[in-house]
């Protein structure tokens, strides 16, 4: 507890004793006295916060010395992230945010916070938790469980266990290729079919998430008013806003409909089991996973957190960024003729095959294509998938970027501006040009954070590579894609990215 605090619960605890049962004040003098105290540490806390904590030297908007609001506020909107810009661009790389958070946007400080000094996570983490006293991977604030946790859950996201893989990402693909040119078929082959295609990529990457972690696709992209897609953004926002205002979360439960499909999901499988039935999937990992020193698994509830997260991280952030790779490579259409140049000479059959004859590449002959990484790059260095940064916490004082940060000060490393920065991506660094990363020296020393850094870097990094590249690579491939322009582009972020109107409409038509 904050001392100054104790100390006024202290001096409010004597006063209601001596005031109360020596002098016998009135109930009406208690309530004044003790409002008294309350306006005291109030205008304690706005002076020490302005002008005596160590973080008061740091520039910012004064409202933020001394509330969260200005934070508060934009959180729930899923906005944040262009405050946090602007601020950046008017007070420079180290900015205060709220009485105990401050931003920062220099790379070296970056490093330092992620990968130096290796910071846990901030402790309001465990808002976004469904239940505030269970960890999970993704919300530990304890180094020490998650190091455990990570070490369990390692083998199932490894580069060997995901290329096994690939043949379920091959028929999810697969499926989404059919429902294309079975749309275009419909339509007429003649002229171009129109298609959500954010939608429809959204849709299988949670399809692939389903055959590779649970044994069996969820068909959402074949039955597209699946509620699903739906409930799962629901639950990112209220994940956001339980966590920004915690007395709301009585009143915005674990969504029944969620929990209740994923833990099916879970005890099918362990009936699954008990008749010698074992799946080759990463859900049957997790099952079968054993911490190394205790012996231990996972509880069912430890599971459906984990599985949750797979589910959220899988579906939301492999498919923002190969529909937002597809919307810039229409934007930039000789880029657009240079990727199919370079797809076409991996996989010179494409050019002869039958139109009717639908072609998922294989991932080994995508994985070292220069431009079809290039595009996947630069789209995460325009948007990555941390859009409003990563949050640690201090377990000492610490030096950064030049300033005194007291233990448990909230430090958010904010790697959105540095990849955007012209200082280290030259001129053009607000534009989207693949080409730059053909040429490593245009790529800035720790200037570019696309899976995070250090121990808590993506631990499904080939996991999402695998799929990016096999979705994006297949959709040009097959199909002839036609820009509709003046369409709302705009972003909100909550726990990850995607389009607000979670629209982006395309022509289609066979190639």
């Amino acid at each position: 507890m904050d001392t100054t605090l104790h100390q006024c619960l202290v001096a409010v605890k004597h006063f209601y004793r001596t005031a109360l049962l020596d002098y016998k004040f009135s109930f009406g003098q208690l309530v004044f006295y003790l409002a008294s105290a309350l306006v005291a540490k109030i205008i304690y806390d706005i002076v020490y916060n302005c002008y005596i904590s160590p973080l008061s030297v740091i520039p910012g908007p004064r409202l933020c010395a001394i509330s969260r609001l200005p934070t508060l506020r934009r959180r729930p909107k899923g906005n944040v992230f262009k405050w946090f810009s602007s601020l950046s661009k008017q007070y420079g790389p180290v900015v205060r945010t709220a009485p105990n958070m401050v931003l920062f946007t220099d790379k070296d400080d970056i490093k330092q916070i992620l990968v130096s000094d290796d910071l846990p996570k901030s402790a309001t983490i465990a808002g976004i938790r469904p239940d505030t006293a269970f960890q999970t991977l993704f919300t530990a604030d304890d180094k020490i469980f998650h190091k455990g946790r990570r070490r369990l859950l390692s083998p199932a996201f490894s580069s060997k266990y995901v290329s096994s893989l690939e043949p379920l990402m091959h028929s999810c693909v697969q499926a989404l290729l059919q429902k294309i040119h079975d749309t275009i078929i419909s339509n007429g082959s003649e002229k171009p079919a129109r298609i959500n295609i954010y939608q429809w990529v959204q849709a299988t990457a949670i399809d692939v998430i389903g055959e590779t972690a649970f044994g069996g696709s969820f068909n959402i992209l074949e039955n597209g008013d699946h509620p699903l897609p739906k409930k799962i953004f629901e639950e990112l926002r209220n994940r956001i806003i339980r966590a920004t205002f915690p007395f709301l979360r009585p009143f915005l439960p674990q969504d029944p409909y969620t929990e209740e499909f994923i833990t099916n999901i879970i005890r099918e499988r362990i009936a699954l089991n008990a008749k010698g039935e074992r799946p080759h999937d990463i859900l049957q990992m997790l099952i079968d996973a054993r911490d190394e020193k205790t012996g231990k698994g996972l509880t069912e509830f430890e599971m459906y957190d984990q599985v949750m997260e797979f589910v959220i991280a899988g579906s939301d952030t492999s498919s923002f960024t190969a529909s937002m790779s597809l919307a810039f490579l229409l934007h930039r259409p000789q880029t657009l003729r240079s990727l199919v140049a370079e797809l076409e000479e991996a996989f010179p059959d494409v050019r002869t095959k039958d139109p009717s004859k639908l072609f998922v590449p294989n991932h080994e002959g995508l994985k070292n294509l220069k431009l079809l990484n290039a595009v996947i790059n630069e789209t995460m260095r325009r948007f990555p998938v941390a859009l409003s940064g990563l949050i640690r916490q201090t377990t000492v004082d610490t030096m950064i970027g030049g300033y005194l940060i007291p233990k448990g000060t909230a430090v958010n490393a904010y790697f959105n501006q540095v990849q955007n920065s012209k200082e280290h991506w030259g001129p053009d660094a607000e534009e989207w040009v693949p080409e730059r990363w053909l040429d490593s020296n245009n790529v800035p020393r720790n200037g570019f954070y696309g899976f995070g850094a250090g121990s808590r870097i993506c631990i499904g990094q080939h996991f999402a590579w695998t799929e990016m590249r096999m979705i994006l690579a297949s959709l040009l491939l097959n199909f002839d894609f036609t820009l509709i322009p003046n369409q709302n582009l705009d972003l909100v972020h909550f726990i990850t990215p995607s389009l607000k109107t979670k629209k982006f409409d395309v022509d289609v038509c066979l190639r």
